[in-house]
């Protein structure tokens, strides 16, 4: 009895000496309470009074703290006062916490706590200042935590979370995986952009600023990209699509990510593309074909007409031009022979020299014998405009090669001739890194385009092609036409 009276004393005392002390305590948050060194409840804030489910300080004061809110254990069990980590402080004088433990309120309910036990001088000797709190939401929120991870860890699409200033909160492992990391902490803490996202495909560096995830986290929207990248651990780059949502955290708006290794599904549309051209390309090259057929056909008529209204019109005219002659001369009139053989003569000429044009068309002479720049040089001096030819091979190309080089040359400045209106033309010539080239350039009106049904413009297509090559046109109105043809130029060509 006469500690007790000496704790209301010291109460009283400290109620007199210190009011302003317990109008603070009163107003502190923290819920808070003192024990005598016998475990008496000396006092506790309205903080504590309420956390505990009590109505008054009244109804604690003066009971044992231990027998009131510490009876039991968590399974229910007894929790004897001896075995009390609480009251530690008051037989050593050194301070405790408990990061967990629980304690019982008026009702019987327990909740989970995290304290701090202070010894305190009293008046009846050492004891206790206690102050807790009830970490309930803070279990609960760990434990929403560790069930998303749970639920995440088994999703086989790779999920990360990272916090109001983008820095990793959470990976799954399959974005672990996916990253080329091990575990967890080595992404733990470290900003997402600047890890996995700090730099382009070519490897130049890419700023925060141009980060549309990072954009999408700081204004609290949701974004979806189809197709974009990420950094690996080794630096190597993993192509990925992605959507990305505002999270709300314990300390602000973060942002979940989900993503797809979309690297298969490139692949796969790289490998249709691919296929897609092939056969535009094998369907282009059977109608080249078949367009070179017709064109094979029509000059083959062209020059059986040629045959026949030239040179062969000539050497008729000269047999028919001598059988006169004979007959002038049968007929004693020699003088009239010999004009009538004269002519005949230099209708023979006429003739050969016709023939002579007719296989310069289907493949001149120079062309075999001193290969194709040459025979483009000769080419371009037989025409009305400047032709400037450019360039040199370090060696001859295989007889059709040339062959159909040259009359791609050939027809395209015909068609410069025929439509172009140009006063100049540039060809140039030349070979480097595998490649051939032939570019052919006018100053004229432009506007050229392949017509349906023409042979113009396609028939050099179908001659390229036909090289395993490839030809491109530029003829904007007004500004002239290029034609630049590319075909391969391997070693030992």
């Amino acid at each position: 009895m006469a500690s007790r009276a000496t704790a209301r004393d010291f109460v009283d005392l400290a109620s007199n000496a210190s009011a302003s002390l317990q109008v603070i305590l009163d107003h502190v948050a923290l819920p808070v309470w003192v024990v005598e060194s016998d475990g008496t409840l000396l006092f506790a804030n309205p903080a504590a009074v309420a956390a505990l489910g009590y109505d008054d300080v009244a109804e604690l004061r003066g009971r044992n703290g231990h027998e009131t809110v510490h009876y039991k254990r968590r399974d229910g069990s007894p929790f004897p006062v001896e075995e009390c980590p609480v009251l530690e402080p008051a037989r050593t004088g050194q301070p405790l916490h408990l990061h967990e433990d629980w304690f019982v309120r008026r009702d019987g309910s327990m909740f989970p706590v995290s304290l701090t036990a202070v010894p305190i001088d009293l008046p009846s000797g050492r004891g206790i200042v206690v102050t807790f709190v009830d970490t309930t939401a803070q279990r609960e929120a760990e434990q929403a935590l560790r069930q998303r991870d749970a639920i995440l860890a088994e999703v086989a699409q790779p999920v990360w979370v990272v916090d109001h200033e983008g820095r990793f909160r959470y990976a799954n492992p399959a974005a672990l995986a996916a990253l080329g990391y091990d575990d967890l902490s080595e992404l733990l803490g470290r900003q997402g952009h600047e890890t996995v996202h700090y730099k382009k495909p070519d490897g130049e560096p890419y700023p925060i600023e141009e980060c549309a995830a990072t954009r999408a986290r700081l204004a609290g929207d949701t974004h979806v990209e189809r197709e974009d990248w990420l950094v690996r651990k080794d630096g190597s780059i993993l192509p990925i699509a992605y959507s990305t949502a505002p999270f709300e955290l314990a300390d602000g708006l973060g942002a979940v990510t989900a993503f797809t290794d979309i690297t298969d599904h490139l692949a796969a549309e790289r490998i249709a593309r691919e296929r897609d051209v092939a056969q535009a390309r094998a369907e282009e090259l059977h109608a080249a074909r078949r367009r070179m057929i017709e064109a094979a056909d029509a000059a083959r008529e062209q020059l059986t007409r040629d045959l026949h209204d030239g040179a062969q019109q000539q050497f008729v005219s000269a047999v028919l031009t001598m059988q006169l002659a004979e007959r002038k001369l049968a007929a004693g009139d020699p003088d009239a022979a010999a004009t009538l053989r004269r002519s005949a003569i230099e209708q023979a000429k006429t003739g050969i020299d016709d023939l002579r044009d007719l296989a310069a068309g289907i493949h001149p002479g120079i062309l075999t014998d001193r290969g194709l720049c040459a025979a483009v040089e000769a080419l371009a001096a037989r025409l009305p405009f400047i032709v400037t030819v450019t360039g040199a091979l370090d060696r001859r190309l295989p007889a059709p090669v040339e062959a159909s080089l040259y009359f791609f040359v050939s027809e395209a400045l015909t068609n410069a001739v025929k439509h172009s209106q140009a006063s100049e033309v540039r060809v140039e010539i030349g070979a480097r890194d595998g490649v051939l080239r032939v570019h052919i350039a006018d100053d004229g009106v432009g506007g050229a385009a392949p017509r349906a049904g023409g042979i113009g413009l396609a028939g050099l297509h179908d001659r390229i092609a036909a090289l395993d090559g490839e030809l491109w046109i530029t003829s904007p109105p007004g500004a002239g036409t290029a034609l630049r043809a590319e075909l391969p130029f391997p070693a030992g060509a």
